[in-house]
């Protein structure tokens, strides 16, 4: 580890699942800082630095930054309530957000626990940047409450993307900025899967979530669902002319199965507020079931 002000960086793929381990006791809010560390842990990513508390040995709290998208500072944060007062008092001075850059460009910080954003729009305010607040709501899988046998329809596939499926999802998701090859990268490690049309496909196929097919490398996916870059999942779109095939429940489960079984993730899914679709069928699926409520902290074009 090397010392950066009050801060040390997490180097090694060991202490990374270390951490993971340690947070994972503290349920539900953990789940995206304990799905992010367990990746890069096991090397299936290497896109954000971590940092924990070196004067505070009992502390949970984790500081992660990625810088993915150009000019955007985007900060993961975790820590208990009790620990809020110090994790403040650490982000007046840290070098994990560059308040003067925040203030210039674009800040994002993710999907924080409601006893954390109080303070922290008060420490923007402080520091010259103004906030803007997105309620999301968390829904995670226990696939002990599901013991369904996940099937897709005859003349479909369930694969994982190749290439150009790669490419097509960037091209059409909400995730613009982030450089293809970080996700074609992404793709060989932790899961990005699809339905693809398979007209040798004569009936009705059981998908094993932990044995998937790597699509060809050409092949255009009807529908995709992938990890995101902090772990959670959700980053799902169909094809208008393949909607009401249950494709969207089926790559859900299918997701969070493959993430829980071959990683050990703990599958989640962020829902903004407005989303009445996703929230519903949330609600719906055998196994999902709403945890908690976040925030996620944007900053505002133009200071205070």
């Amino acid at each position: 580890m090397s010392a950066s002000g009050r801060q040390v960086r997490l180097l090694t793929k060991e202490e990374h699942l270390l951490w993971a381990a340690r947070v994972k006791p503290h349920l539900p809010h953990c789940v995206t800082m304990h799905n992010n560390l367990v990746q890069h842990g096991l090397g299936l990513v290497c896109h954000d630095t971590f940092y924990v508390l070196r004067d505070r040995p009992h502390s949970v709290t984790v500081l992660c930054r990625k810088e993915i998208i150009p000019h955007t500072q985007h900060i993961g944060i975790f820590c208990l309530k009790e620990e809020v007062g110090n994790l403040i008092e650490t982000l007046r001075s840290s070098p994990v957000i560059d308040w003067e850059d925040a203030r210039r460009t674009h800040l994002v910080i993710g999907h924080l626990p409601l006893y954390v954003v109080e303070p922290m729009v008060r420490l923007m305010q402080e520091k010259g940047v103004k906030a803007r607040l997105r309620s999301c709501f968390t829904f995670t899988y226990d696939a002990h409450l599901d013991h369904r046998t996940l099937r897709v329809p005859a003349g479909f596939r369930v694969c994982r993307l190749g290439r150009a499926g790669v490419r097509h999802l960037l091209e059409n998701a909400k995730y613009g900025g982030i450089p293809l090859d970080l996700m074609y990268r992404m793709a060989e490690g932790v899961p990005y899967i699809g339905v693809y049309q398979d007209p040798t496909s004569t009936q009705e196929a059981t998908v094993d979530p932990e044995n998937l097919p790597v699509a060809g490398d050409e092949e255009i996916p009807v529908a995709w669902n992938c990890s995101k870059p902090a772990g959670d999942g959700g980053m799902m779109v169909i094809d208008e002319r393949f909607r009401r095939h249950g494709f969207g429940r089926l790559l859900a489960t299918t997701l969070a199965r493959r993430q829980a079984a071959l990683y050990g993730f703990i599958p989640h899914v962020f829902v903004e507020e407005d989303n009445s679709v996703a929230r519903a069928m949330g609600k719906n699926m055998p196994g999902w079931r709403m945890t908690h409520e976040c925030i996620v902290i944007m900053k505002c074009q133009g200071s205070l």
